[in-house]
């Protein structure tokens, strides 16, 4: 087979606009569910992000490590994968550095990243990709989680959206081989 098609024989091309049109529907129903929400609002506080009074300090650097976690992933992968993917791949892991710094927005948060697995020279780029799709799964159901459990309704929005991005580049990674 040639290897300017896809597995279904059609070109790369097709391929890519399947994956945005999978991308575009899952940040469709990641806003509405962002958007929509059958908890009453709650309460506003008056506490600074990441101040010592804010009750979503420990939820911010949660979410903050995590995300932390996956950029160093993505930058240990990065070596194993052939030129061609290597950019797709890299402007996938750089979400993540924006989402932390959404997640944070002027709190003074030095989230150290929980340990993940990092790549090494003899892995495969398959292997990368699996454990790059894999975490952004694990990623996804997890912020789905922790923006329930956020009081601030702009920080659960970001970790909804957060969310959201990381089911997308889940179905993204499962199309590059």
């Amino acid at each position: 087979m040639p290897e300017s098609t896809s597995a279904g024989g059609a070109p790369p091309r097709a391929l890519l606009r399947r994956d945005l049109l999978r991308l575009a529907g899952v940040a469709v129903t990641g806003a509405a569910l962002a958007a929509c929400t059958t908890s009453p609002a709650p309460v506003p506080t008056t506490a600074s992000p990441g101040a010592p009074d804010d009750p979503d300090l420990a939820l911010r650097s949660e979410v903050a490590a995590e995300e932390a976690a996956l950029s160093e992933l993505y930058a240990g992968s990065a070596p194993v994968l052939p030129a061609a993917l290597r950019a797709t791949v890299t402007a996938l892991g750089s979400r993540h550095a924006d989402y932390r710094a959404a997640v944070i927005a002027g709190a003074t948060i030095s989230a150290t990243p929980t340990a993940s697995p990092t790549s090494t020279g003899s892995a495969s780029a398959s292997l990368a990709l699996g454990r790059l799709r894999a975490a952004e799964k694990d990623a996804a159901a997890s912020r789905a989680a922790q923006s329930v459990r956020a009081t601030d309704p702009e920080l659960a929005r970001v970790i909804a959206l957060a969310g959201t991005g990381a089911a997308g580049a889940a179905e993204v990674l499962r199309g590059l081989r």
